[in-house]
Parts: C-alpha cells; structure tokens; sequence
C-alpha cells in the first residue's frame, strides 16, 4: 500500500534548501538535473550519434552546439554491443568520465530487474560519480509488454524520476510511432509517457536531398523556457565536429545553387519552375517544387536570375539567367583537349 504525503505548503515557500539544484543544466535547454528528457527520432537518423556528440561534451565542459555544457560524468545503459560503441567513438571520441552498460539483461527486464539497475545508477549518484544516465533505447528497456500501456510507461518511469530526485540529469531515447503527429506528440505508446516527462525533444531528417544528408532538425517542448523551439545542426562524418546550422534555407539555397545554375544554363531560355523540375537529372533526388521556387525566387531577390510573367496561371513566373551572363557563359566554343 502507497504511503501518502499531504504536506500543504504556501506557494511563496517552496524551495527546499537541501534539495539538489533543479536548474543546473547539463546541457542548457536539454539536460538538467532532476529532469527526465524524451528524444524520439525514427530509426538510425542520428539519436546516438548526437548523444555521442553531447558525452564527449561533458568531458571537458564548454559547449555543443552553441549550447553551453557542464562538465559531467555519464552511465549509457544500451541495446547495442560494445565493438558498435566503439566503433562510434572512433570516429567521435569519448573520455572515460562516460561509461557503457551494455545489454544487461536477456530480453526485457522485469520490474524488479528494472528497479534494481536504476538503483545501482543511484548509488553512483550517492557517491558523486553519475550526473547523466541515458537509456537506449526505451523499448529494450521497458518492464512489460507494452509502451502502449500508461501503467507499463510510468512503471519505468518511476525509479528514473527518483534518480532525477537525487540530482542526475536523465535522457530516454525512443521511437516514433507510425501514422504521422502533431511534433511534440510523436513518441510511440501511451501518452503517460510524454506527460510524465520534463523535456520533449523529437530529432527530425531535413529533407531527401545530397546536402540534407548529414543535417537534422531537433524540436524541443519543455516545462521549461530555456529549451530551445528549433535547433538545426549537421554532423561531418567520420569526425567529432557538429555545427549549428543558423539559417537552414540560405545554407541549402547556397549548397544547390551550382546545379540550378547549371541546369539554366543548360535549358538556354526561361522556364517555370516546374519545367524545371521536369528536367532535373535522373541521378539526382530532386527537390519538391515549393523549395525550388523558393529558391528561384531567392535567386530572382538576389539577381541571380530574371523572372518575367505575372504569376498567374496563364502567365506563370518565368525563371532564366540574366542574358548577359547566359551569352557569356555560350559565347566561347569548348577548349580543346590537353591531349
């Protein structure tokens, strides 16, 4: 039978002295002691990698990616085998103020098993040596059958927020569900789960072409005004180096420029933006038609390119280098070979 706690007290006196600093973050916006914080993305797009990214952070303290980091000490509790982490670390490389609990159980855990590998963070908690405790991921993980089930949810839940009660920041990293969702909404299971939880963060790919390839988008919702609303970063692969991305739409406007450019030049005369699209090489993903004319429309703000016609749908926009650059670009004959 639960003990029952019912200690009224006046809202102007609510701060306990001894209680551990609910406002010490991590990682500012995304990891605070005593908070617990959801990241849900679909699968391999990116979560541990960007997890990586944050415990090589605290090694030292600083920042990543233009978020301030403290220095902190770190217990990854994980699905997947030490050669994988390895193998990760290589490339982006941890110190040992982290720490990895690789498949600790056959199959899923039992409440009870459950209970008692939270318990043994806590202890390291006790003993100044855990500041972060992340769970990868939370299916693995989950005591029952079911993330679908409210009951199954803040069963596991519950020995994390005591955890977080003692002072340790904790990250669950899960999966989305299937059909689409409002963002902030779309962690797979019972929606006990995200209302439990302090900071909801959702790690989204930026789009299908070659220059959206390393780059994501993460959301965050929060109890909290520090998280940030939006944040885009991209990874250069094979390398510890993560860069925040400040203006998404000129980055990706600049970096596909030289095809557009290229394909005007090519075409000879102005066109639509969905004649374009129709002449896009086949070898390359093309982009969907509102970002093509976002960026012939740019490039048109820029004098980049002319764009005659009305916008109407008899007199569509026309989009075409200016002239005296296409006859520039036309006016010479190839070079001959060297040989």
């Amino acid at each position: 039978m639960n003990a029952l706690a019912f200690d009224p007290r006046p809202m102007d006196h609510l701060t306990d002295p001894d209680a551990p600093p609910v406002d010490e973050w991590l990682w500012d916006g995304y990891l605070a002691r005593g908070s617990i914080t959801l990241l849900t993305s679909r699968w391999k797009s990116g979560k541990t990698t960007l997890v990586a990214g944050v415990l090589r952070a605290l090694g030292a303290g600083g920042a990543f990616l233009g978020r301030p980091c403290a220095r902190g000490a770190a217990v990854v509790v994980s699905e997947e085998s030490p050669a994988l982490w390895a193998e990760r670390a290589r490339a982006v490389p941890i110190g040992p103020h982290a720490r990895l609990v690789s498949r600790p159980f056959v199959g899923r855990p039992t409440p009870d098993q459950w209970n008692e590998l939270v318990g043994r963070a806590a202890v390291l908690r006790g003993a100044g040596a855990l500041d972060l405790l992340v769970v990868d991921p939370l299916a693995s993980f989950l005591p029952g059958r079911s993330d679908g089930d409210a009951q199954t949810c803040l069963d596991m839940l519950r020995p994390l927020r005591g955890l977080a009660d003692a002072g340790a920041a904790v990250l669950v990293l899960h999966h989305p569900r299937k059909e689409s969702s409002e963002e902030g909404s779309s962690a797979r299971g019972s929606g006990a789960l995200l209302g439990d939880v302090d900071v909801i963060l959702e790690l989204h790919r930026c789009g299908s072409l070659a220059s959206d390839d390393r780059r994501r988008r993460l959301t965050g919702l929060s109890r909290r005004p520090q998280t940030p609303r939006t944040l885009v970063y991209e990874w250069a692969v094979g390398t510890p180096e993560f860069r925040v991305v400040t203006d998404p739409l000129e980055t990706r406007f600049r970096e596909n420029w030289p095809a557009l450019k290229a394909l005007l030049s090519a075409r000879g005369r102005a066109a639509t933006h969905k004649e374009l699209l129709l002449d896009w090489p086949a070898d390359q993903p093309p982009p969907p038609a509102s970002v093509l004319y976002e960026w012939l429309s740019r490039a048109a703000a820029e004098g980049l390119v002319e764009r005659t016609g009305t916008g109407t749908k008899t007199e569509p926009f026309r989009f075409g280098l200016p002239r005296d650059l296409h006859e520039m670009l036309t006016r010479f004959d190839p070079l001959p070979p060297r040989w």
